[in-house]
C-alpha cells in the first residue's frame, strides 16, 4: 500500500499507473473512502494516470485538523508531492468541496474539476445536519453507518453496499464529526468565480441531499463549467451508473486534454 508524507503526517493513496495525464480522485465524507474510486480508475483510458487520497481509514490526521480546509491543503500537497503537473481533480460529496478549495487556494495545482453530487455550501441541505445529528447520537457502529449510508445510494449491490458499510465503521469517529461540521461551515459561493479551470458538474437526479439548486450555484459561479446529469442515480453516480457517469466524465478529460494542449 503506497504512503507518502505531507506536513509531517503519513497519508495513504490508490494508485493506477498510465500516461502522463493526472487525475486526482477525493472520496466524500462519513466514513468513504479511496476504494468507492475502484472501477472508476481502472476504466480511464490509458493516457491517464489516476490517485486516490485516502483521507480517513489510513492516513494520519493533517495536522491542521480534520476539516475541508485541510484537506485542500493535502491534495495541493500531494500533487506536488507526487510531482502532478495540474491534475484533474475528481470530488465527490465533500471531496467536491474539497476539490473547489483547492482550486480557488491553490490554482497553479489543478488543470479541472469533475464536482460529483456537491455544493458551493450547505444552504438548503437539512439533510447533512440530520445526519450529522444521526451520527453524533449513535456512534460510529455498524447500524448508525448503515443508516447513514443509505442516503448515498438510490441502488446498489448488496455486497458492494455491505463492503462499504464495514469500511465506514473503520472511520474515526471525532474525525467524521470534526470534517462534517467544518462542511457546513463552510461556503464558497462568493468566491466560485475564482476557480479559473473548466468543471463538470456532475448532478444524480434522485440525489435526496445535493438538489439541481446546488448543482446550478456552482454552474453560475464557475465561469467555465457544464452539467451532466445522471437520470438514474442518487448521490454517487459513479457507483450506480458507471457507463453514464464514465462517458461524461472521459468526454471531459479529453476536452481538458485538448484546452490545455491549444494553450
Amino acid at each position: 500500500m503506497p504512503f507518502v508524507e505531507i506536513d509531517g503526517a503519513s497519508v495513504h493513496y490508490t494508485e493506477r499507473r498510465g500516461g502522463p495525464q493526472p487525475v486526482i480522485f477525493l472520496h466524500g465524507g462519513f466514513g468513504s473512502s479511496s476504494e468507492l474510486w475502484r472501477d472508476t480508475m481502472a476504466a480511464l483510458p490509458k493516457e491517464y494516470s489516476a490517485f486516490a487520497i485516502d483521507n480517513f481509514l489510513k492516513s494520519d490526521p493533517p495536522p491542521q485538523g480534520y476539516n475541508v480546509a485541510a484537506f485542500a491543503r493535502r491534495t495541493a500537497a500531494f500533487a506536488a508531492r507526487m510531482k502532478l503537473d495540474r491534475p484533474v481533480l475528481v470530488g465527490h460529496s465533500m471531496g467536491g468541496v474539497v476539490s473547489q478549495l483547492t482550486a480557488i487556494e491553490y490554482p497553479d495545482s489543478v488543470g479541472g474539476l469533475v464536482l460529483v453530487c456537491t455544493g458551493a455550501s450547505m444552504s438548503n441541505h437539512q439533510l447533512a445536519r440530520d445526519l450529522l445529528a444521526e451520527l453524533r447520537n449513535g456512534g460510529a457502529d455498524a447500524q448508525t453507518l448503515r443508516s447513514i449510508s443509505a442516503h448515498w445510494f438510490r441502488s446498489a449491490p448488496r455486497a458492494f453496499f455491505d463492503r462499504y458499510v464495514e469500511l465506514a465503521t473503520g472511520a474515526p469517529l471525532d474525525a467524521m464529526i470534526a470534517v462534517q461540521e467544518s462542511l457546513i461551515e463552510t461556503d464558497l459561493r462568493q468566491r466560485l468565480s475564482r476557480i479559473a479551470v473548466p468543471a463538470l458538474v456532475v448532478f444524480g437526479a434522485h440525489d435526496t441531499g445535493r438538489t439541481i439548486e446546488h448543482a446550478q450555484t456552482l454552474l453560475d459561479g464557475i465561469r467555465d463549467s457544464v452539467l451532466a446529469t445522471m437520470t438514474d442515480s442518487g448521490h454517487t453516480p459513479m457507483a450506480e451508473t458507471p457507463d453514464a457517469f464514465n462517458a461524461a466524465f472521459h468526454d471531459f478529460l479529453h476536452r481538458c486534454a485538448a484546452t490545455a494542449a491549444y494553450n
